[in-house]
């Protein structure tokens, strides 16, 4: 064991050598990592922002204050398409607001439509069949006599969903 220690006592220069390289080997792995995730990110930011339709990167613009004294206005990397981004999500949240709305609309106005159709549709439906009834007594009461009278021609008039003759 001794003899292991004196080795390495010997070579204790070499061994920091090699672990000093292998901390920089390893430091420098990281760096370019982490060099080509902001790379990656910075990418993907341009590309979004050009998407949105506002620069990434930062600018200055020469603009007329209230008092219409020239002022240069400076934004920051991000900031105007951040700006752009947040105001196209808020005009999607809105859209899909309203969307539902109208499609909640439409549908609560189609229901009603229905419900009065199917009310019109039921009393259309007992209409004639009263009708029936009443013409199926006034053809038994012809009938019976061979004669066809007044009350006849206003079952028939029913029954056809004409209006009754007037007097």
């Amino acid at each position: 064991m001794r003899k292991l220690f004196a080795a390495i006592g010997a070579a204790r220069e070499w061994l920091t050598l090699l672990v000093v390289g292998a901390v920089a080997a390893w430091i420098y792995v990281q760096f370019a990592e982490t060099r080509a995730e902001r790379d990656a990110l910075v990418q993907w930011a341009e590309v979004t922002c050009a998407g949105a339709g506002a620069p990434f990167e930062g600018s200055a613009e020469d603009r007329v204050d209230s008092s219409g004294k020239a002022v240069k206005v400076t934004f920051e990397r991000g900031q105007r398409c951040r700006t752009a981004v947040t105001t196209a999500v808020a005009f999607k949240a809105k859209s899909d607001q309203d969307t539902a709305q109208l499609l909640a609309d439409a549908m609560r106005s189609r229901e009603t439509k229905a419900a009065a159709d199917s009310a019109l549709a039921r009393t259309a439906a007992e209409a004639a069949r009263d009708a029936a009834l009443r013409m199926e007594n006034a053809d038994a009461q012809a009938s019976a006599t061979n004669r066809v009278d007044r009350d006849w021609f206003a079952a028939l008039n029913d029954l056809a969903g004409l209006h009754a003759a007037r007097r």
